[in-house]
Protein backbone atom coordinates (compact mmCIF):
# COMPACT_ATOMS: atom_id res chain seq x y z
CA UNK A 1 0.00 0.00 0.00
CA UNK A 2 0.75 3.77 -0.33
CA UNK A 3 1.38 4.60 3.43
CA UNK A 4 5.02 5.25 2.97
CA UNK A 5 4.23 8.09 1.33
CA UNK A 6 6.24 11.34 1.85
CA UNK A 7 4.28 14.49 2.16
CA UNK A 8 7.07 17.53 1.62
CA UNK A 9 4.50 19.43 -0.19
CA UNK A 10 2.41 20.36 2.80
CA UNK A 11 3.10 21.96 6.30
CA UNK A 12 3.34 20.57 9.95
CA UNK A 13 2.28 21.65 12.02
CA UNK A 14 -1.11 23.48 14.39
CA UNK A 15 -2.50 26.29 13.28
CA UNK A 16 -6.02 26.51 13.88
CA UNK A 17 -6.88 28.82 10.87
CA UNK A 18 -5.21 26.31 8.69
CA UNK A 19 -6.91 23.22 10.38
CA UNK A 20 -10.39 25.29 9.90
CA UNK A 21 -9.44 25.66 6.00
CA UNK A 22 -8.08 21.70 6.27
CA UNK A 23 -11.26 20.52 7.57
CA UNK A 24 -13.80 22.46 5.15
CA UNK A 25 -11.63 21.41 2.30
CA UNK A 26 -12.51 17.62 3.62
CA UNK A 27 -15.81 18.16 4.54
CA UNK A 28 -16.55 19.09 0.95
CA UNK A 29 -14.31 16.26 -0.51
CA UNK A 30 -16.26 13.61 1.60
CA UNK A 31 -19.85 15.34 1.10
CA UNK A 32 -20.77 12.74 -1.38
CA UNK A 33 -20.17 9.71 1.45
CA UNK A 34 -23.11 7.73 2.92
CA UNK A 35 -23.81 9.36 5.95
CA UNK A 36 -22.29 7.58 9.48
CA UNK A 37 -20.21 5.74 7.34
CA UNK A 38 -16.14 6.57 8.49
CA UNK A 39 -14.04 4.15 6.45
CA UNK A 40 -13.10 4.88 2.81
CA UNK A 41 -13.89 2.35 -0.27
CA UNK A 42 -10.72 2.24 -2.44
CA UNK A 43 -13.29 3.79 -5.36
CA UNK A 44 -14.09 6.83 -3.20
CA UNK A 45 -10.58 6.98 -2.34
CA UNK A 46 -9.11 7.07 -5.70
CA UNK A 47 -12.31 9.95 -6.19
CA UNK A 48 -11.14 12.04 -3.66
CA UNK A 49 -7.29 11.61 -4.48
CA UNK A 50 -7.68 11.89 -8.16
CA UNK A 51 -9.86 15.36 -7.27
CA UNK A 52 -6.95 16.17 -4.93
CA UNK A 53 -4.57 16.24 -7.66
CA UNK A 54 -6.72 17.33 -10.45
CA UNK A 55 -7.38 20.62 -8.48
CA UNK A 56 -4.03 20.87 -7.03
CA UNK A 57 -5.29 20.98 -3.47
CA UNK A 58 -2.67 21.72 -0.47
CA UNK A 59 -3.62 20.96 2.88
CA UNK A 60 -2.00 23.49 5.51
CA UNK A 61 -2.21 21.23 8.56
CA UNK A 62 -1.62 18.04 10.36
CA UNK A 63 -5.23 17.32 10.22
CA UNK A 64 -5.09 17.68 6.62
CA UNK A 65 -1.80 15.43 6.56
CA UNK A 66 -3.65 12.66 7.67
CA UNK A 67 -6.64 12.82 5.84
CA UNK A 68 -3.46 12.54 2.58
CA UNK A 69 -2.40 8.95 4.69
CA UNK A 70 -5.87 8.09 4.81
CA UNK A 71 -6.57 7.72 1.27
CA UNK A 72 -3.06 6.41 0.53
CA UNK A 73 -3.94 3.61 3.18
CA UNK A 74 -7.03 2.77 1.03
CA UNK A 75 -5.24 2.38 -2.19
CA UNK A 76 -2.22 0.76 -3.68
CA UNK A 77 0.80 1.62 -5.28
CA UNK A 78 -0.50 1.16 -8.45
CA UNK A 79 -3.47 3.16 -8.54
CA UNK A 80 -1.91 6.04 -7.28
CA UNK A 81 0.86 5.98 -10.10
CA UNK A 82 -1.84 5.66 -12.53
CA UNK A 83 -4.00 8.83 -11.04
CA UNK A 84 -0.47 11.09 -11.37
CA UNK A 85 0.36 9.88 -14.67
CA UNK A 86 -3.47 10.81 -15.50
CA UNK A 87 -3.45 14.01 -13.99
CA UNK A 88 0.59 14.57 -15.80
CA UNK A 89 -1.34 13.31 -19.11
CA UNK A 90 -3.79 15.72 -18.59
CA UNK A 91 -1.93 18.58 -17.23
CA UNK A 92 0.10 18.02 -20.65
CA UNK A 93 -2.46 18.23 -23.11
CA UNK A 94 -3.64 21.45 -21.56
CA UNK A 95 -0.17 22.82 -21.53
CA UNK A 96 -0.01 22.04 -25.30
CA UNK A 97 -3.37 23.51 -26.10
CA UNK A 98 -2.18 26.83 -24.09
CA UNK A 99 1.15 26.18 -26.09
CA UNK A 100 -0.80 25.46 -29.42
CA UNK A 101 -3.13 28.55 -28.43
CA UNK A 102 -0.42 31.00 -27.94
CA UNK A 103 1.28 30.27 -30.83
CA UNK A 104 -2.00 30.68 -32.84
CA UNK A 105 -2.02 33.89 -32.00
CA UNK A 106 1.46 35.28 -33.00
CA UNK A 107 0.83 33.68 -35.95
CA UNK A 108 -2.12 35.61 -36.08
CA UNK A 109 -0.64 38.33 -34.64
CA UNK A 110 1.98 38.24 -36.82
CA UNK A 111 -0.59 37.89 -39.47
CA UNK A 112 -2.50 40.72 -38.86
CA UNK A 113 1.10 43.13 -38.94
CA UNK A 114 2.03 41.62 -42.39
CA UNK A 115 -1.27 42.78 -42.92
CA UNK A 116 -1.62 45.88 -41.75
CA UNK A 117 1.64 46.33 -42.98
CA UNK A 118 0.80 45.68 -46.80
CA UNK A 119 -2.30 47.85 -46.09
CA UNK A 120 -0.60 50.69 -45.10
CA UNK A 121 2.13 50.08 -47.82
CA UNK A 122 -0.86 49.96 -50.42
CA UNK A 123 -2.93 52.56 -49.38
CA UNK A 124 1.06 54.42 -49.24
CA UNK A 125 1.65 53.09 -52.60
CA UNK A 126 -1.69 54.54 -53.97
CA UNK A 127 -0.40 57.54 -52.58
CA UNK A 128 2.74 57.73 -53.84
CA UNK A 129 1.34 56.91 -57.11
CA UNK A 130 -1.22 59.70 -56.88
CA UNK A 131 1.23 62.26 -55.87
CA UNK A 132 3.45 61.04 -59.17
CA UNK A 133 0.49 61.47 -61.33
CA UNK A 134 0.10 64.89 -59.62
CA UNK A 135 3.34 66.01 -60.31
CA UNK A 136 4.08 64.69 -63.66
CA UNK A 137 0.51 66.73 -64.97
CA UNK A 138 1.66 69.56 -63.57
CA UNK A 139 5.51 69.47 -65.60
CA UNK A 140 2.92 68.46 -68.60
CA UNK A 141 0.60 71.50 -67.94
CA UNK A 142 3.83 74.08 -67.25
CA UNK A 143 5.14 73.11 -70.86
CA UNK A 144 1.99 74.06 -72.76
CA UNK A 145 2.09 77.07 -70.03
CA UNK A 146 5.76 78.19 -69.91
CA UNK A 147 5.94 77.04 -73.69
CA UNK A 148 3.36 79.44 -74.50
CA UNK A 149 4.43 82.45 -72.57
CA UNK A 150 8.10 82.10 -74.11
CA UNK A 151 6.62 82.19 -77.58
CA UNK A 152 4.55 85.36 -76.97
CA UNK A 153 7.30 87.21 -75.07
CA UNK A 154 9.17 86.17 -78.31
CA UNK A 155 7.03 88.11 -80.24
CA UNK A 156 5.53 85.02 -82.10
CA UNK A 157 2.30 84.42 -82.96
CA UNK A 158 0.39 81.64 -81.23
CA UNK A 159 -1.98 80.83 -83.41
CA UNK A 160 -1.09 77.71 -85.97
CA UNK A 161 1.41 78.16 -89.04
CA UNK A 162 0.81 77.22 -92.35
CA UNK A 163 3.07 75.05 -94.54
CA UNK A 164 3.92 78.05 -96.52
CA UNK A 165 4.48 79.54 -93.12
CA UNK A 166 6.81 76.64 -92.01
CA UNK A 167 10.76 76.44 -91.26
CA UNK A 168 14.18 76.80 -92.55
CA UNK A 169 14.37 72.73 -91.80
CA UNK A 170 12.06 70.41 -92.22
CA UNK A 171 9.26 70.80 -89.53
CA UNK A 172 10.80 73.66 -87.69
CA UNK A 173 10.29 77.24 -87.44
CA UNK A 174 12.71 80.12 -87.39
CA UNK A 175 12.89 79.91 -83.84
CA UNK A 176 13.12 75.94 -83.91
CA UNK A 177 9.64 75.22 -82.96
CA UNK A 178 8.07 72.44 -85.00
CA UNK A 179 4.62 73.40 -85.99
CA UNK A 180 3.35 70.59 -88.08
CA UNK A 181 2.89 66.79 -87.62
CA UNK A 182 4.11 63.96 -90.16
CA UNK A 183 1.28 64.67 -92.04
CA UNK A 184 1.85 68.04 -92.91
CA UNK A 185 -0.67 69.27 -90.32
CA UNK A 186 -0.89 72.59 -88.38
CA UNK A 187 -0.12 72.08 -84.59
CA UNK A 188 -0.70 74.64 -82.19
CA UNK A 189 2.22 76.14 -80.84
CA UNK A 190 1.27 75.66 -77.10
CA UNK A 191 1.02 71.49 -77.71
CA UNK A 192 4.63 70.96 -80.34
CA UNK A 193 6.27 70.70 -76.59
CA UNK A 194 4.47 67.81 -76.20
CA UNK A 195 3.71 66.03 -79.32
CA UNK A 196 7.42 66.27 -79.66
CA UNK A 197 7.81 64.28 -76.43
CA UNK A 198 5.56 61.77 -77.24
CA UNK A 199 3.30 61.51 -80.78
CA UNK A 200 0.47 59.89 -78.77
CA UNK A 201 -0.60 63.27 -77.69
CA UNK A 202 -3.92 64.04 -79.07
CA UNK A 203 -5.07 67.57 -76.94
CA UNK A 204 -5.77 68.55 -73.51
CA UNK A 205 -8.92 68.24 -71.72
CA UNK A 206 -10.06 70.70 -68.51
CA UNK A 207 -12.94 70.65 -66.66
CA UNK A 208 -13.52 73.69 -64.46
CA UNK A 209 -14.60 72.37 -61.14
CA UNK A 210 -13.34 69.34 -61.31
CA UNK A 211 -9.94 67.55 -61.19
CA UNK A 212 -9.56 66.97 -64.37
CA UNK A 213 -7.13 68.89 -66.16
CA UNK A 214 -5.10 66.29 -68.20
CA UNK A 215 -3.40 65.12 -71.61
CA UNK A 216 -5.41 62.68 -73.71
CA UNK A 217 -3.71 60.12 -75.66
CA UNK A 218 -4.22 59.01 -78.82
CA UNK A 219 -3.15 55.49 -80.30
CA UNK A 220 -3.50 53.89 -83.77
CA UNK A 221 -5.59 50.76 -83.50
CA UNK A 222 -5.14 50.82 -79.86
CA UNK A 223 -7.54 51.98 -77.04
CA UNK A 224 -6.05 49.96 -73.90
CA UNK A 225 -1.94 50.98 -74.45
CA UNK A 226 -2.43 54.37 -72.09
CA UNK A 227 -5.11 52.23 -69.86
CA UNK A 228 -1.80 51.47 -67.24
CA UNK A 229 0.59 53.92 -68.65
CA UNK A 230 1.62 57.63 -68.12
CA UNK A 231 2.98 59.98 -70.59
CA UNK A 232 6.58 58.74 -70.56
CA UNK A 233 5.49 55.18 -71.47
CA UNK A 234 5.99 54.21 -67.86
CA UNK A 235 3.92 51.54 -65.85
CA UNK A 236 0.99 54.11 -63.86
CA UNK A 237 -2.44 52.39 -62.43
CA UNK A 238 -4.21 55.95 -63.27
CA UNK A 239 -3.36 55.48 -66.84
CA UNK A 240 -4.16 58.61 -68.84
CA UNK A 241 -7.18 59.80 -70.50
CA UNK A 242 -7.71 58.35 -74.18
CA UNK A 243 -9.98 59.22 -77.47
CA UNK A 244 -10.95 56.26 -78.86
CA UNK A 245 -8.51 55.86 -81.91
CA UNK A 246 -11.48 56.15 -84.33
CA UNK A 247 -12.18 59.29 -83.88
CA UNK A 248 -10.44 62.02 -85.77
CA UNK A 249 -8.98 65.14 -84.37
CA UNK A 250 -7.85 66.53 -87.78
CA UNK A 251 -11.35 65.69 -89.78
CA UNK A 252 -13.16 67.03 -86.35
CA UNK A 253 -11.24 70.61 -86.94
CA UNK A 254 -12.19 69.92 -90.77
CA UNK A 255 -16.12 69.61 -90.78
CA UNK A 256 -18.72 68.12 -88.20
CA UNK A 257 -20.36 64.79 -88.51
CA UNK A 258 -18.48 62.66 -85.97
CA UNK A 259 -18.58 61.97 -82.25
CA UNK A 260 -14.91 62.49 -80.06
CA UNK A 261 -14.98 59.82 -77.32
CA UNK A 262 -12.52 60.11 -74.46
CA UNK A 263 -12.04 57.52 -71.67
CA UNK A 264 -10.93 57.35 -68.18
CA UNK A 265 -10.03 55.55 -64.93
CA UNK A 266 -12.77 56.39 -62.52
CA UNK A 267 -10.22 56.58 -59.51
CA UNK A 268 -11.29 56.67 -56.29
CA UNK A 269 -8.68 59.79 -55.08
CA UNK A 270 -10.26 61.35 -58.05
CA UNK A 271 -7.87 61.39 -60.74
CA UNK A 272 -8.30 61.15 -63.90
CA UNK A 273 -12.23 60.75 -64.46
CA UNK A 274 -13.10 60.21 -60.61
CA UNK A 275 -14.66 63.78 -60.39
CA UNK A 276 -16.77 62.80 -63.46
CA UNK A 277 -19.60 61.97 -61.25
CA UNK A 278 -19.85 65.11 -59.89
CA UNK A 279 -22.42 65.13 -63.14
CA UNK A 280 -24.46 63.14 -62.04
CA UNK A 281 -26.23 65.99 -60.10
CA UNK A 282 -27.69 68.29 -62.66
CA UNK A 283 -27.20 71.19 -60.55
CA UNK A 284 -23.62 70.50 -60.66
CA UNK A 285 -23.73 70.20 -64.13
CA UNK A 286 -26.14 73.67 -64.66
CA UNK A 287 -22.95 75.21 -62.84
CA UNK A 288 -20.58 73.93 -65.02
CA UNK A 289 -21.73 73.89 -68.55
CA UNK A 290 -18.79 74.46 -70.39
CA UNK A 291 -15.68 71.67 -71.18
CA UNK A 292 -12.67 72.52 -72.41
CA UNK A 293 -10.80 70.08 -75.13
CA UNK A 294 -7.76 71.88 -77.48
CA UNK A 295 -7.01 69.12 -79.75
CA UNK A 296 -3.50 69.49 -81.33
CA UNK A 297 -4.95 71.84 -83.77
CA UNK A 298 -7.54 73.73 -82.33
CA UNK A 299 -9.19 75.27 -78.85
CA UNK A 300 -12.67 74.10 -78.54
CA UNK A 301 -15.18 74.13 -76.46
CA UNK A 302 -17.88 71.92 -75.76
CA UNK A 303 -21.61 72.68 -73.90
CA UNK A 304 -23.24 69.31 -71.86
CA UNK A 305 -26.09 67.99 -73.49
CA UNK A 306 -27.22 65.19 -71.46
CA UNK A 307 -25.59 62.54 -68.65
CA UNK A 308 -26.77 58.44 -68.86
CA UNK A 309 -25.58 55.88 -67.50
CA UNK A 310 -24.33 53.03 -69.76
CA UNK A 311 -22.83 49.60 -70.20
CA UNK A 312 -20.43 47.42 -72.54
CA UNK A 313 -22.90 45.31 -74.04
CA UNK A 314 -22.78 41.50 -75.40
CA UNK A 315 -22.73 40.96 -78.94
CA UNK A 316 -26.82 39.78 -78.82
CA UNK A 317 -27.71 42.76 -76.76
CA UNK A 318 -30.42 45.19 -78.33
CA UNK A 319 -28.79 48.55 -76.24
CA UNK A 320 -27.16 51.95 -77.44
CA UNK A 321 -23.98 51.30 -77.86
CA UNK A 322 -22.48 54.80 -76.97
CA UNK A 323 -19.03 53.95 -77.78
CA UNK A 324 -19.84 52.96 -81.68
CA UNK A 325 -21.42 56.24 -82.22
CA UNK A 326 -18.56 57.95 -84.10
CA UNK A 327 -19.82 58.93 -87.53
CA UNK A 328 -23.18 60.44 -87.19
CA UNK A 329 -22.21 62.34 -90.40
CA UNK A 330 -25.25 60.54 -92.24
CA UNK A 331 -29.16 61.80 -91.18
CA UNK A 332 -30.17 58.08 -90.02
CA UNK A 333 -26.89 57.78 -87.66
CA UNK A 334 -27.10 61.27 -86.51
CA UNK A 335 -31.25 60.72 -85.70
CA UNK A 336 -30.40 57.06 -84.20
CA UNK A 337 -27.79 58.96 -82.09
CA UNK A 338 -29.75 61.74 -80.72
CA UNK A 339 -33.11 59.36 -80.13
CA UNK A 340 -30.82 57.10 -77.66
CA UNK A 341 -29.19 59.88 -75.90
CA UNK A 342 -32.37 61.58 -75.40
CA UNK A 343 -34.19 58.12 -74.08
CA UNK A 344 -31.26 56.97 -72.16
CA UNK A 345 -30.21 60.62 -70.27
CA UNK A 346 -30.45 60.32 -66.21
CA UNK A 347 -30.86 64.35 -67.29
CA UNK A 348 -30.96 66.69 -70.37
CA UNK A 349 -29.78 70.38 -70.57
CA UNK A 350 -31.28 73.51 -72.09
CA UNK A 351 -29.05 72.51 -74.84
CA UNK A 352 -29.60 70.48 -77.94
CA UNK A 353 -27.78 68.44 -80.71
CA UNK A 354 -28.67 68.80 -84.35
CA UNK A 355 -28.03 67.46 -87.25
CA UNK A 356 -24.33 68.47 -88.43
CA UNK A 357 -23.27 68.84 -84.75
CA UNK A 358 -20.13 67.45 -83.16
CA UNK A 359 -20.09 65.91 -79.84
CA UNK A 360 -17.75 65.02 -77.22
CA UNK A 361 -18.31 61.71 -75.17
CA UNK A 362 -16.75 61.26 -71.87
CA UNK A 363 -16.86 58.13 -70.62
CA UNK A 364 -15.80 56.50 -67.59
CA UNK A 365 -16.70 52.63 -64.91
CA UNK A 366 -19.10 53.15 -62.85
CA UNK A 367 -20.06 50.28 -60.35
CA UNK A 368 -24.01 50.62 -60.80
CA UNK A 369 -23.89 47.25 -62.42
CA UNK A 370 -21.66 44.65 -64.16
CA UNK A 371 -19.58 46.48 -66.65
CA UNK A 372 -21.47 49.70 -66.17
CA UNK A 373 -20.25 53.26 -67.64
CA UNK A 374 -21.48 56.75 -66.82
CA UNK A 375 -20.96 59.00 -69.66
CA UNK A 376 -21.29 62.73 -70.09
CA UNK A 377 -22.39 64.02 -73.54
CA UNK A 378 -21.28 67.80 -75.18
CA UNK A 379 -21.75 69.50 -77.97
CA UNK A 380 -19.34 71.67 -79.72
CA UNK A 381 -19.78 75.16 -79.64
Amino acid sequence: MGNNKVFDDYSIGYDPKAVEHDLQIISQLTRSMASGKKKLTMQQAQAIYYKIKNENIQFQSNTGEEFLLNLYENMTDAQIQEINRGIRRKRQRKQNRRQLVRINRKIAAAVSAVVLVSSILCINWSLLMDLRTNYQTKKLQEKVIVHSADLKADGVDVTPISDEGAALSSNESESGIAVNSESGSEILLKFTQLYSENQDFAGWLRIPGTKIDYPVMSREGDNNYYLDKNFERQHDKNGLLILDYRSSIKNNMASGGQNLIIYGHNMRTGVMFGTLKNYKDKSFCDEHMTISFDTLYEECEYSVVAAMLGSVAYEDEDVFRYYDAIDISTEENFNAFKENVMSNALYTTDESIEYGDTCLILSTCDNYKEDGRFVVIAKKI
